[in-house]
């Protein structure tokens, strides 16, 4: 676990031994802000950790999504290539190659002089790229998607193009592109969507006034007040850690100190 994740459990679990604690004051702890009382201080811990666990959960769909577009992409490169070879050895005008040769060159977001011929292997067939040259020749997924797109709709209109291998139809070619789409649209979701939660728990565990760090300092605050500074109930509670976030990151631990 994280640092940023101790610390914001430990104030979920800092305000359970606070109310823990000032449950025992009563009736005397009876404080005019109503964000101050012990149900407020119960029902924003219970917030907080539903908070917290929905971020986790919201990351791990995240990461899912981003894995299985990484892994679809991961395969369009060598697909392309093939296409691109396919299409060199049947009769088609030199005009609609260099069309498909350009579509590929974007795709592998370089520029016809940056292309590098593939090395050959023994028996004269192309080394497959590594990843490391792939992943350079990568542009956006949006901009792969729609390159991609051009080239299925190249290869459509030629009528040449009847290739036997099952991964190279035409038909093939737009399923891929489907999915490509497809992919790339859930992981984009799933990051928003992870976005919007971690907003969420930043808000519930640090928006003023209203959030779990500022109801667990201000309830100590309270009790300074209500009990004074070298009370035994302000002691009981002074030591008590809050973790003061900001921007969604922790800045440093605060505590109130006897004055």
């Amino acid at each position: 676990m994280s640092s940023n994740k101790r610390s914001m459990q430990q104030n979920v679990d800092n305000m359970e031994t606070l109310t823990d604690t000032v449950v025992n004051f009563q009736p005397a702890y009876d404080p005019s802000e109503t964000r101050l009382s012990i149900q407020s201080q119960k029902e924003i811990r219970v917030k907080a950790i539903e908070a917290i666990s929905a971020l986790s959960d919201a990351k791990r769909i995240r990461n899912d999504f981003i894995s299985l577009r990484t892994d679809a992409f991961a395969q369009l490169d060598p697909v392309v290539t093939r296409v691109i070879n396919a299409l060199r050895i049947i009769n088609i005008l030199k005009q609609t190659l260099d069309e498909g040769e350009s579509i590929v060159r974007e795709l592998r977001n370089k520029r016809a002089s940056e292309i590098e011929p593939l090395s050959k292997n023994a028996d004269g067939t192309e080394k497959e790229e590594s990843p490391k040259t792939n992943k350079k020749r990568s542009g956006s997924f949006e901009t792969r998607i729609e390159n991609f797109g051009n080239l299925v709709k190249l290869v459509t209109s030629i009528e040449a193009y009847k290739p036997k291998e099952a991964d190279l139809t035409v038909e093939s070619l737009k399923t891929r592109l489907d999915t490509l789409i497809q992919v790339n649209s859930d992981a984009k979701a799933a990051v928003a969507k992870a976005k919007a939660v971690k907003d969420l728990r930043n808000i519930v565990l640090g928006a003023d006034k209203t959030g779990l760090y500022d109801i667990g300092m201000d309830s100590k605050l309270y009790v300074k007040s209500a009990y004074g500074a070298t009370s035994t109930q302000y002691k009981s509670v002074s030591g008590i850690v809050f973790t003061k976030m900001s921007k969604g990151k922790i800045t440093g631990k605060m505590v109130v100190k006897n004055a």
